[in-house]
């Protein structure tokens, strides 16, 4: 098999653009993660080896505990207004239900 320049040339654009799609996929982690971090409002340590598999792994567990740490509020929330609909208005059941 007759390798060319041509050939070569090719093998040579293909790996740099497969850096450069690497380059892009590993900054749109990281504005997830600076993202969660700002919104969410946590701290997420950066991985022990910087590879794809354990910076999605970190940012799956801050997003599953920023979802989940929302969800609890919510709750608390609304049990807090359900208190209070109790509370000043003798009712019981779901926050703002007519009864």
């Amino acid at each position: 098999m007759l390798i060319t320049p041509q050939a070569i040339q090719d093998l040579l654009d293909e790996l740099e653009a497969s850096k450069q799609a690497r380059l892009r996929a590993w900054a749109v982690l990281q504005r997830l993660r600076a993202l969660l971090c700002d919104l969410g409002n946590v701290t997420i340590d950066p991985p022990s080896k910087r590879t794809f598999d354990m910076e999605g792994a970190i940012l799956e567990q801050a997003l599953k505990k920023c979802l989940s740490d929302r969800q609890a509020a919510l709750k608390e929330l609304a049990d807090a207004a359900r208190r209070v609909d109790k509370t000043a208005f003798g009712r019981t059941g779901d926050f703002g239900q007519a009864h």
